[in-house]
């Protein structure tokens, strides 16, 4: 009888979990990480980092994309495609040199 309220325990911090990851995205972005509610009860994207995707990876992720704009959270695609384009540019461009 003394494992008997750990194990209920672990039954509720379990049952916990799954709620959330049935209801929420855990957005990762450079800002920092975000709760987002999903559009549809699902295990699919539950954890998505945001910071370097591309508009094909936006194109993979629709459900993530709907549930930004449905909680009216776009300002967070806006920073995750300025970071994109920002890593691109730094990629295909050399280094700027300091001329002073």
């Amino acid at each position: 009888m003394r494992r008997l309220p750990t194990f209920l325990f672990g039954m509720f911090v379990g049952g916990a979990l799954l709620y959330g990851a049935l209801h929420y995205h855990v957005i990762n972005t450079t800002s920092g990480i975000h709760l987002v509610p999903k559009v549809e009860s699902t295990l699919a994207s539950t954890y998505v980092d945001i910071r370097n995707f591309t508009p094909v990876d936006w194109m993979q992720h629709q459900d993530v994309a709907a549930a930004l704009f449905t909680a009216n959270r776009q300002d967070l695609m806006q920073s995750a495609a300025q970071d994109s384009l920002r890593t691109g540019l730094e990629q295909m461009l050399p280094p700027a040199t300091d001329r002073r």
